[in-house]
């Protein structure tokens, strides 16, 4: 029968084996330690602990720092040798050993449960490093280990050494200090030489680490030792000079409240090593004590921890792809997205904080003061220029929303003024502040200002006019309101005087009011619309791209009314109009599709730094993909029609009603030729009559942009399809050819009144003439508004449209152009309109007609 004692051992260790026990038993020491030291303070007076930390010498605060400093440099020291010890066959660099052992031990020396923090820490340090996690935890425990061979050292060194002050603080026998300290050496001795005799190792399999040798073990407890005494130093030099605490029992002391608050497992020992020292230094004021554990902590603690997070921080950042670099440039790009209305905000308050300060009356003891350091006129003057820098930030604040480069330079200029004439004018350090964390902010955010133009350029918009009347007209009332008791007169201007407040604000307020009241008479009578610097590329240059494209609509870049924007490696543009505010790119970019992303980019990006608005017209689905990543809004067009020339004919029943059109052409004369761009030259004259004859008769003008437009420089480019009857020219169409294989089409399209069926007679002949030439598509151009949904629930540019075609065909012949189109059978592709959103899109579609049809007026008459 076993025996009570063991029954009860078997139960105790049962017990311990819960998993609920440890976590029971650390919550229990938490509260009990909480209980303690709740009770040894009571009566201390947060304000007394304040004032005995401010009084304290900076030269210890210093020292302290520096203590703390030789501390972690000794644990970067055994942290080397450790690393030895565990992974002997991967050498890690110095640099990064050093950043893992600060880094890991600041991290979990303050947040606690070290196994954890600091492991977690040294994982994320040497694992780039080739350190594997097994290499890792042998290296914990070796510092570990280390760790607590060094406090037995301390505690020992302490109670031998130090045996009469310990015992005068615990009232213990000295002979008892020194017999546990001899003994605690002795313990320390026997390991060493017991670590020195063979290849001594603790732990088993992956876990089992190989111990360093005697002189090596030697090494990492002095080095511990160092560390510890170092720490302990760091708290002693705070301890006032009168405590009569000597460093040998203070640093024996120090180790086991060092053991004490690890064991309670709580986050840098907080409360736990407070209530060991309050404790142990009974003889010390406890607001004496306590002054000194606020700032060690600050020293030894809050400042290394601080510092590893930035080190950390910045190692992250600098690793490719790391989550928190990726993170950061989010942020970046966030922060720069939102920067110029942030910025545009604090400037405005900077000017509304110099102009209620001017209104309002300056402190007594600042003027004081100043009186000793500046004249009064510097004063006045100051006074002064602060008012009307507060006015102008509120009209700078416009042109930083606006992004503008020249309202950055401005309030840069103006913020920094402001600085100098708040401490001029009154010392006003907080104004003063103010606005120099405005102007770092707008140092630091420079290049989100990059548009060119004046700050004036565009007029401000009502709600921002009326934002800057409010304030001004709110901080001349907060002035009268503040001076209600003083007698008001002519002299009251003229009066100059240290105490001379109300004279200041009436002046001031006058500097305001004509400062504002100036730049809006200056808006009133000398705007001018700002003129935009054009794109110096002409079409000359790009004939290579354009004689290279698919597209056969890449020839409307020779019409000569618009700009391009050209891709780097020279195989690709962009070709765009510009109208009010809104940038017009016709189509899909030209040239090598590989460069179509970076062109759509880069025209946003030229037009964000004009003000406008990109604008996409006639994007093909293949642009939509792009237009949506660049957040616009899309809306259809309509469809274009493309006549595949691979399966189109004259022959057989699928060519029967050509045939009868050829025929019935013949029979009437009507005869078919191509007139080569070389010879076009003596036939100029006939198609200039021809051209005329058809605008007079559809009572149009002409048109442009995204059509072409008579012009013998740009007719003459091109081969011209003609159609004779009895020998005269009675119809024509300009023949744009794309690239051998891709597409052939027309442009310009033009018959006298008197000749029908020209047009199908040149469509079927140059069909044919395409199909011999190897070119696989005849593209008929646009059919507008037309394939769009009329589902009830389709969006209201749609339903909008569909009214249009069907009350707007006697007009327009919507209908008419699409069932002519219909019976060659072509294939249909939808067309696209992008913009910056719905509520920009009838002032798009305005600049767009406008742009089409060459002017506003003849847009608005359309």
């Amino acid at each position: 029968m076993r025996s009570w004692i063991a029954i009860l051992a078997h139960n105790v260790g049962g017990l311990f084996h819960h998993p609920w026990t440890v976590a029971v038993l650390v919550i229990a020491g938490i509260v009990g330690l909480a209980a303690l030291l709740l009770g040894l303070l009571r009566g201390v007076d947060p304000a007394a602990v304040t004032q005995a930390m401010s009084q304290t010498p900076w030269t210890h605060i210093a020292l302290s720092f520096f203590f703390s400093a030789v501390s972690y440099l000794t644990l970067i020291g055994y942290e080397v040798h450790a690393a030895r010890a565990s992974a002997p066959a991967k050498p890690v660099p110095f640099r990064t050993l050093a950043l893992g052992a600060f880094t890991s031990y600041a991290i979990g020396h303050t947040l606690g449960l070290p196994v954890v923090t600091a492991n977690a820490v040294r994982w994320r340090v040497y694992s780039p490093a080739g350190l594997t996690l097994a290499e890792i935890g042998k290296l914990a425990a070796i510092t570990g280990l280390t760790l607590w061979l060094s406090l037995v050292l301390a505690i020992g060194a302490g109670l031998l050494l130090g045996a009469d002050p310990v015992a005068t603080l615990d009232r213990l026998p000295a002979a008892v200090h020194v017999v546990t300290g001899a003994a605690l050496l002795a313990l320390l001795a026997g390991f060493v030489l017991w670590s020195g005799q063979g290849n001594r190792s603790i732990g088993r399999g992956i876990a089992q680490v190989r111990l360093p040798g005697a002189r090596s073990t030697l090494v990492q407890i002095g080095l511990g030792f160092l560390d510890v005494s170092a720490a302990a130093a760091a708290l002693w030099i705070l301890l006032p000079a009168d405590s009569g605490v000597r460093f040998l029992a203070f640093s024996a002391l120090f180790a086991c409240a060092i053991i004490g608050a690890v064991l309670t497992h709580a986050p840098a020992g907080l409360g736990a090593f407070e209530a060991a020292m309050l404790v142990t230094l009974p003889n010390t004021p406890q607001v004496q004590v306590l002054s000194a554990l606020v700032l060690w902590r600050v020293t030894y603690f809050l400042t290394p921890f601080v510092l590893a997070i930035a080190l950390l921080c910045g190692r992250e950042l600098q690793r490719p792809g790391s989550r928190l670099a990726s993170w950061m440039r989010r942020a970046r790009l966030f922060a720069r997205s939102l920067a110029p209305s942030i910025l545009a905000a604090l400037t405005f308050a900077g000017g509304v904080v110099l102009l209620v300060s001017g209104a309002t009356p300056s402190e007594g003891t600042r003027i004081h003061a100043l009186k000793h350091l500046v004249p009064l006129p510097f004063v006045e003057l100051s006074h002064l220029t602060g008012s009307a820098a507060g006015a102008l930030l509120l009209i700078i604040a416009w042109g930083l929303k606006r992004r503008l480069d020249s309202a950055w330079i401005a309030a840069v200029a103006v913020l920094a003024a402001g600085i100098v004439v708040s401490l001029a004018k009154g010392f006003d350090w907080e104004e003063a502040l103010v606005l120099g964390a405005a102007l770092s902010l707008l140092l630091l955010h420079r290049t989100s200002f990059y548009r060119k133009g004046g700050i004036l350029a565009e007029p401000l918009s009502p709600g921002w006019l009326a934002a800057i009347a409010i304030v001004v007209v709110g901080s001349i009332w907060l002035g009268f309101l503040a001076y209600t008791n003083v007698d008001y007169s002519n002299e009251l201007w003229w009066s100059f005087a240290w105490k001379g407040d109300a004279s200041r604000f009436l002046r001031a307020s006058v500097a305001a009011v004509v400062v504002t009241s100036a730049i809006a008479l200056h808006k009133l009578v000398s705007h001018r619309p700002q003129r935009r610097k054009a794109n110096l590329v002409n079409s000359e240059a790009l004939a290579l791209v354009i004689a290279s494209s698919d597209r056969a609509e890449s020839n409307l870049a020779y019409l000569g009314d618009k700009e391009f924007l050209t891709h780097e490696a020279g195989d690709a543009f962009l070709m765009y109009g510009v109208r009010g505010k809104s940038w017009i790119a016709l189509g899909d970019p030209v040239g090598n599709p590989d460069r179509t992303r970076d062109l759509l980019w880069r025209f946003i990006e030229v037009v964000d730094a004009h003000a406008g608005r990109p604008v996409f017209y006639q994007a093909s689905p293949r642009l939509l993909p792009l237009c949506l990543d660049a957040g616009l809004s899309l809306v259809k067009l309509g469809e274009e029609a493309k006549v595949d020339l691979s399966s189109f004919t004259v022959e057989g029943g699928a060519g029967r009603a050509w045939r009868q059109t050829l025929s019935r052409a013949k029979r009437e004369d009507l005869k078919f030729s191509i007139i080569p761009a070389a010879e076009l030259g003596p036939y100029l004259p006939d198609l200039k009559a021809v051209s005329d004859a058809w605008l007079t008769n559809k009572s149009v003008g002409e048109k442009g942009f995204s059509i072409g437009f008579w012009s013998d420089a740009y007719v003459s480019r091109f081969d011209h399809a003609v159609v004779r009857q009895a020998g005269e020219i009675v119809g024509f169409a300009t023949i744009w050819y794309g690239q051998p294989g891709g597409e052939i089409t027309v442009d310009l399209m033009r018959h006298r009144p008197s000749a029908n069926g020209v047009m199908d007679v040149l469509f079927i002949n140059l069909m044919l003439e395409g199909k011999k030439r190897g070119y696989r598509w005849f593209n008929l151009g646009m059919a507008p508004l037309s394939g769009l949904s009329e589902h009830r629930l389709a969006p209201y540019w749609g339903k909008i449209a569909s009214f249009v075609v069907r009350h707007g065909e006697r007009a327009y012949g919507f209908a008419g152009l699409k069932a002519y189109k219909e019976k060659f059978t072509p294939v249909w592709e939808p067309r696209y309109l992008a913009y910056p959103g719905s509520w920009a899109m009838p002032r798009v579609l305005l600049d767009v007609t406008s742009l089409i049809s060459r002017g506003t007026a003849k847009a608005v008459w359309k």
